[in-house]
């Protein structure tokens, strides 16, 4: 969080009076629905970020009665496993093979998104509560359970749990997509072998292609997989996997730096997906007492004004929230200098984590010359994991720390439309009273 945001958000809840907990008290109806908006999408990418193996299976069947949204998963990974190579085949395809391949899984997952439609599974996706926020909530400062209020949200508590759970395998669906897209747009990371690397084997007296044309289906596959049912953690080691090339279980600094921005170029391009499909999921200004209701024929606003205000607001939450996803991690989180922070600080076992000086020959048309170069150590991923878990906990919750971001980016603009409708009604007030009284003295 940038400081300009972190101590506007403190100005705006020191403003709190005594009987108000938190900024959502002081909002509108309108602003109430834009906050229930992000409350349901992060629970969403909360649940996904875990990972599904995190989620016990007595839990989803309690919540999830035929269990419909993790069977479409299921089902879909035992698919993917059977699309490997022939085992008299080669492991290794070219860019042509492996875009056929992915074009058949693409197809595949356009089916089984229309099994969970956006309009069936988002339109109420303000009512999905936390469970671990609603048993806070509804204790008091004894800890003893304390009445529902009538016109509390959080009296809502018989939300349609498959709704959830559908909304949940929609958002893992889009996350495959958002990988096949950036594998196929990122194949030149995957193939380039590193100059450090063509300096190394060069040194050891090694021909090393500058770039092999070819990438690994199983790596690929498994990148998919933690996918669609991984965490955060698990999607980064697949993508960890699928750049190392030499198989040395190490990577040279940027390729570090592009396995992060690749787990975090696919979350963004789900995440914005996700979030346009659940506007147009239901009106994002329909009334509250319209929330939960089982009319799936909600008729659209009618009037020009309603028609007009509607598109306004979805709109300014799209931009909004798009701007939140792309300064998030680059200005607010400040990911690429952490990213420089993880590769210095790490105990890089490499060359014992020092600069090795190497002497490469380098053969120039006709004659050769020999050239004097400097290689980084390389990090492993535990090396990598052991200091990113201390000073870079957010790339675990990749989804989380977004629409978390979102949120207070919402409280912000709420917080400085209400200062500027104060002060016009003060001054609208203060120039009343002028007014008046020039007029008195005026008769006077």
């Amino acid at each position: 969080m940038t400081s300009a945001k972190r101590d506007k958000l403190g100005e705006l809840k020191g403003s709190l009076g005594e009987d108000q907990d938190t900024l959502d008290d002081l909002a509108t109806e309108d602003e109430l629905l834009d906050l229930h908006l992000a409350d349901g999408i992060k629970l969403i990418t909360k649940v996904t970020d875990v990972g599904l193996d995190a989620i016990h299976s007595d839990t989803l069947k309690k919540d999830n009665g035929d269990d419909h949204s993790m069977t479409v998963l299921k089902e879909f990974c035992l698919w993917l496993d059977n699309q490997n190579c022939d085992p008299s085949e080669s492991n290794e395809i070219n860019r042509t093979a492996i875009g056929i391949k992915l074009e058949v899984i693409s197809a595949r997952l356009d089916n089984l998104l229309e099994t969970v439609p956006s309009d069936r599974c988002l339109r109420n996706i303000r009512d999905f509560l936390d469970p671990e926020d609603i048993s806070e909530e509804l204790k008091d400062y004894n800890g003893e359970e304390k009445p529902l209020d009538s016109n509390d949200k959080n009296n809502n508590l018989n939300m349609d749990a498959a709704q959830f759970w559908d909304s949940v395998t929609r958002y893992r669906l889009l996350l495959v997509k958002a990988a096949i897209d950036h594998v196929l747009t990122s194949w030149k990371f995957f193939t380039t072998v590193s100059d450090a690397d063509i300096d190394r084997a060069a040194a050891e007296g090694i021909a090393l292609q500058p770039e092999l044309d070819t990438v690994s289906l199983d790596k690929v596959l498994a990148f998919l997989q933690k996918n669609i049912s991984g965490s955060c953690s698990d999607r980064a080691t697949a993508a960890w996997d699928l750049m190392d090339r030499d198989q040395d279980g190490s990577l040279d600094e940027d390729e570090m730096h592009q396995v992060v921005h690749l787990c975090l170029g696919i979350e963004l391009e789900a995440l914005q997906a996700f979030f346009e499909e659940t506007l147009d999921a239901f009106p994002v200004r329909a009334p509250l007492s319209e929330m939960g209701i089982d009319d799936h024929d909600l008729e659209a606003p009618k009037g020009w004004r309603q028609r007009r205000a509607e598109k306004s607001a979805k709109k300014k939450l799209i931009k909004m929230f798009q701007k939140s996803c792309k300064k998030h991690f680059d200005v607010e989180v400040e990911m690429n200098h952490r990213l420089r922070c993880i590769y210095a600080w790490a105990n890089k076992v490499d060359q014992e984590n020092q600069l090795k000086s190497v002497i490469v020959d380098e053969q120039v048309g006709w004659t050769g010359r020999k050239r004097y170069v400097e290689l980084s150590p390389k990090i492993s991923e535990a090396e990598f994991r052991e200091v990113q878990r201390i000073h870079f906990k957010h790339m675990d919750q990749l989804g989380s720390e977004v629409v978390k971001s979102f949120r207070e980016d919402l409280w912000v603009l709420q917080g400085k439309r209400r200062e500027r409708n104060d002060l016009y009604r003060n001054s609208f007030l203060f120039l009343t009273a002028v007014s008046a009284i020039d007029y008195v003295i005026l008769m006077l």
